[in-house]
């Protein structure tokens, strides 16, 4: 099944990767794919002493995608292939995959729409999360379950940054 988790609001990926632990409390082998960030937040320190839980993230430099040079954003757009390509690989031998920030590297252009919807269908027997802004249409119609995050207060709004073990 396709789980599907938008919006602005914060919690996409956090409720991912509950889909994620409790897949693995079970011992089912999960992929956590995540485009579009390094690879360093809180959670994924605890799920490397997981033997079930394979990570991977895309090679990025520091900053926005939108702020990144020319060579920067080529060397992203290549991570990003790769790291698919990896997924894509990982499907023949997990039950769960987290697409973690793919419906943005799809809105950025930096993987083919076409392409994430060809692997969705080829594997619906898999539960497969994906995270991020704006699904388009297409995707709100395969998936099994969309959840909408919806943010109506944060403490950015008051200047406070990002803390570490709450954010990231």
């Amino acid at each position: 099944m396709i789980h599907i988790y938008s919006g602005n609001g914060k919690g996409k990926t956090t409720a991912g990767f509950g889909l994620v632990l409790r897949q693995a409390g079970y011992e089912k082998r999960v992929a956590v794919a995540q485009f579009l960030k390094d690879g360093t937040s809180g959670e994924l320190n605890a799920l490397r002493n997981l033997s079930c839980v394979k990570l991977r993230a895309t090679r990025m430099p520091q900053g926005f995608y939108f702020q990144m040079q020319k060579q920067e954003q080529l060397e992203t757009r290549q991570g990003i292939q790769e790291l698919f390509a990896w997924v894509q690989g990982m499907a023949k031998e997990c039950a769960c995959i987290f697409l973690d920030e793919v419906l943005d590297a799809v809105q950025l252009g930096l993987l083919k729409e076409e392409t994430l919807l060809r692997f969705l269908q080829a594997n619906r027997d898999l539960e497969i999360i994906l995270t991020g802004r704006n699904p388009s249409q297409e995707l709100m119609n395969l998936c099994d379950y969309h959840t909408e995050m919806v943010e109506h207060k944060h403490p950015y709004q008051r200047g406070i940054a990002a803390r570490k073990g709450v954010e990231y």
